[in-house]
């Protein structure tokens, strides 16, 4: 107002002119679409790329530590010098998807690679005994686990993205676009015409950060598919089963744990490992179950034998139900036949955990969460079943019956099954019951 000089300062009033002309011209609408889809095709472009190269970063180091100076350089590298070399090896219209892919990648990439480092090792542990594919770990564990921070990185790259798109578009003047607008404005001096194009710039980022915090916040939920068709499980036999341990060996921190251990495990016993807590109970179980490795020595087993563990810590994943996180066990997740739907709710009811079934893991107890990580033990029919302290904070009572659950239930296949407990369990016990030394 004071300036007066409405081709270069025009007013509030001139620029909303300026706005509804440009929703008259059918033109706007065509630049307005080729700017989106240039900048979504930079994205998905940077987005698919980052979860490859993070993946493969994730589970080596070499080549996390390769990607690196890469990434560093990418992200050092001004925008201005990947514009002036883009204009020389691009079309005009393709420039753009590169800026936004070389602007967004970097982010992606180290959000999506630090939410992957962040997920709880130990559920990723307790999905590889139960022989969840890569693609069940990732959907199920991964990426709820570090959905925040991807998120947060494709927010904060979409926000530097569309301004790269635009940046692309005033240098490279495709036929359309936001920034081939703004670039004809300035041409003809046309200030009303540049800011009206500024105004709808700022408006498809917000939108587009509204559209990401919208999806951002909604809980997906993980949801069994019942079915009628007949989901099998393992067939297992109920002959002898048995492995070998021998001469096995293991040390943390020059600190020895299991040392020269020797034994023959089959199903004809119980084996019960009481000692004292350092002693190596866990540890045995996590080279059993392939969780740990051995310094020296060997377990010799049937590959093809089916491991089933019962965790110390529970390790429920937070997002499932009770019963999500029970048949998660199961080889045919998240399909569930109705015969393995009756069997799980029966276990259920015999673990007096009718009442939780529906409820996430921090709804329930210290007791009722290791209840559901037994329960989630004994759905699947294995060959070695490994019981890790599976009675801790329950009362003598259920104590009791959990431990007639668990041999009535296995008696009709017949796992081996080892058993570390502090518990006075051996006159509970119907059949023959072995302890092993540590």
């Amino acid at each position: 107002m004071l300036v007066k000089l409405p081709e270069l300062f025009p007013s509030v009033t001139d620029l909303f002119a300026g706005l509804l002309n440009l929703f008259k011209e059918e033109s706007f609408y065509i630049s307005l679409a080729y700017t989106i889809l240039r900048g979504l095709l930079g994205f998905i472009i940077a987005l698919s790329l980052s979860f490859l190269m993070a993946a493969i970063a994730l589970h080596h180091d070499f080549w996390k530590s390769f990607f690196h100076p890469i990434l560093v350089t990418i992200r050092s590298i001004p925008v201005i010098s990947l514009v002036l070399i883009a204009l020389l090896w691009l079309s005009p219209p393709g420039l753009p998807v590169f800026i936004a892919f070389f602007t967004m990648f970097p982010i992606l990439y180290e959000n999506i690679l630090s939410g992957l480092e962040h997920t709880d090792e130990k559920l990723i542990e307790m999905a590889v005994v139960f022989r969840k594919t890569t693609l069940q770990r990732f959907f199920t564990i991964y990426l709820p686990a570090s959905r925040t921070l991807i998120f947060s990185g494709i927010a904060t790259a979409m926000g530097f993205g569309w301004r790269a798109v635009i940046i692309g578009e005033v240098l490279a003047t495709p036929l359309h676009g936001i920034g081939t607008g703004m670039k004809k404005a300035q041409a003809f001096i046309d200030m009303r015409e540049l800011l009206a194009w500024t105004v709808i710039a700022i408006l498809v980022s917000f939108a587009f950060d509204y559209i990401i915090k919208l999806i951002a916040e909604k809980q997906f939920k993980f949801r069994l598919n019942t079915t009628d068709k007949n989901l099998s499980e393992t067939h297992l036999t109920t002959d002898k089963k048995q492995f070998e341990i021998s001469h096995l060996n293991k040390s943390f921190n020059n600190k020895t744990v299991i040392n020269n251990f020797s034994a023959q495990l089959s199903n004809e016993a119980v084996y019960l490992l009481k000692s004292a807590s350092g002693s190596g109970k866990t540890t045995l179980m996590r080279m059993i179950a392939g969780l740990t490795r051995k310094d020296s020595g060997t377990i010799q087993m049937d590959k093809h034998f089916v491991i089933a563990y019962s965790f110390q810590d529970a390790r429920l994943i937070p997002w499932l139900s009770t019963e999500e996180n029970i048949s998660f066990a199961l080889p045919c997740y998240p399909k569930i036949s109705t015969q393995l739907s009756k069997k799980m709710n029966g276990i259920i009811d015999l673990l007096e955990l009718t009442d939780e079934k529906n409820k996430l893991p921090e709804e329930l107890s210290g007791g009722q969460q290791q209840r559901v990580a037994l329960a989630r033990a004994l759905m699947v029919r294995s060959d070695i079943l490994l019981l890790d302290e599976p009675l801790s904070g329950l009362g003598q009572a259920l104590k009791t019956k959990i431990v007639g659950i668990i041999e009535n239930h296995t008696a009709a296949y017949k796992p081996i099954i080892l058993w570390a407990t502090h518990e006075d369990i051996e006159n509970q016990l119907t059949g023959p019951v072995i302890h092993l030394p540590l």
